[in-house]
C-alpha cells in the first residue's frame, strides 16, 4: 500500500503539463551516458527517471550482485519512475523518511528559479536487505536535471552507493544540500523516525558499553528475562542477527544511542 507521502509525490509527477511535455532526445542520451558512467565508476546503482514518460533507465554497478540481480545484467528499463525492485528491499522506516525528504526537496526546488534549482541535491541513508538477509547500509542521492525546458521537473537522477562506516559522527543523515553554498536543509520533523523505543535505546547504549544482560538488568532495575525480550525485539526491528550488528546499524543510520542514561 502506498504511503500518503508517496501519493503526494506521484501526484506532483503526474500533472498534465509535465506528462504532455517531452525531452530532447540528445539531452536524454547525454544523461543516460552519464548515469551509465556514474554506476560504473562508483560500482553502485544509478536510476535515471523520465518523469514525462513515466519510465526509468537503471544502470547496475558491481554492488548489484549483492541483491540477487543476475551478474550479466548491467541495465534495466522500467515502466515506472520508481525502482521498486530495490525500494521493496528498503526497511520501512527508512523508506518513509526517504519519501518525506524527497517531497520536501521537490517543494523546495520548485520555488527556485531556473538558475538556482539545479544546485541542490537530497541525501538519505537507507538500510537495504541483500542476499541471505544481510543488511546493507547505503547512501542515496537524488538530483533534478536541467533539460532546458519550461516544464519542471522532467528528469531525476538517483544514485545508491555503499555508506562508509567511518562517516563523521554528528553529520546529518537525511538532508538537502546546496552544492554551491554548502547550506544544509535538515529534514523537517524527526529525521530519525524509528520503531525502536526509548527503553530499547537505553539497552542498545548499554550493549555498546560492553554490558551483559545481567548488568543491564541491574542498572535499569529490570529482570534478565525482560532485558532478553527487549534484546530480541531490537534484533527483529533492526533485522539483524546479533547485538553487535544492532548497535552498528542503529548508530550508523540514526545516531541516537548516547552515553546520557
Amino acid at each position: 500500500m502506498k504511503s500518503e507521502v508517496k501519493k503526494k509525490l506521484d501526484k506532483n509527477f503526474a500533472v498534465r503539463e509535465l506528462r504532455n511535455s517531452s525531452i530532447d532526445l540528445s539531452v536524454l542520451k547525454r544523461y543516460k551516458d552519464y548515469a551509465k558512467t556514474l554506476a560504473r565508476i562508483h560500482n553502485g546503482i544509478v536510476v535515471l527517471s523520465d518523469l514525462t514518460a513515466n519510465w526509468s533507465y537503471t544502470y547496475l554497478g558491481a554492488i548489484s550482485q549483492r541483491f540477487h540481480i543476475p551478474s550479466d545484467e548491467n541495465k534495466l528499463e522500467i515502466n515506472s519512475i520508481w525502482e521498486d525492485f530495490l525500494l521493496e528491499r528498503v526497511y520501512h522506516d527508512d523508506l518513509t523518511v526517504k519519501h518525506t525528504l524527497e517531497l520536501q526537496f521537490l517543494n523546495l526546488v520548485k520555488k527556485k528559479n531556473d538558475e538556482e534549482r539545479f544546485k541542490y541535491q537530497a541525501n538519505s541513508i537507507l538500510r537495504v536487505e541483500g542476499k541471505d538477509g544481510q543488511t546493507i547500509v547505503m547512501a542515496h542521492q537524488i538530483f533534478y536535471l536541467n533539460t532546458h525546458s519550461t516544464e519542471f521537473p522532467q528528469l531525476a537522477l538517483c544514485s545508491y552507493t555503499i555508506l562508509p562506516e567511518t562517516e563523521i559522527a554528528g553529520h546529518p543523515r537525511n538532508y538537502i544540500l546546496n552544492q554551491v553554498t554548502g547550506a544544509i536543509y535538515s529534514l523537517e520533523g524527526n529525521e530519525s523516525k524509528t520503531s525502536i523505543s526509548v527503553r530499547e535505546k537505553e539497552i542498545l547504549n548499554c550493549i555498546k558499553r560492553g554490558m551483559i544482560s545481567k548488568d543491564i538488568a541491574k542498572k535499569l532495575g529490570l529482570s534478565i528475562n525482560t532485558i532478553n525480550r527487549h534484546r530480541q525485539n531490537i534484533l527483529q526491528k533492526l533485522r539483524v542477527r546479533n547485538s553487535h550488528e544492532a548497535v552498528r546499524i542503529f548508530n550508523t543510520v540514526h545516531q541516537e544511542v548516547t552515553d546520557k542514561i
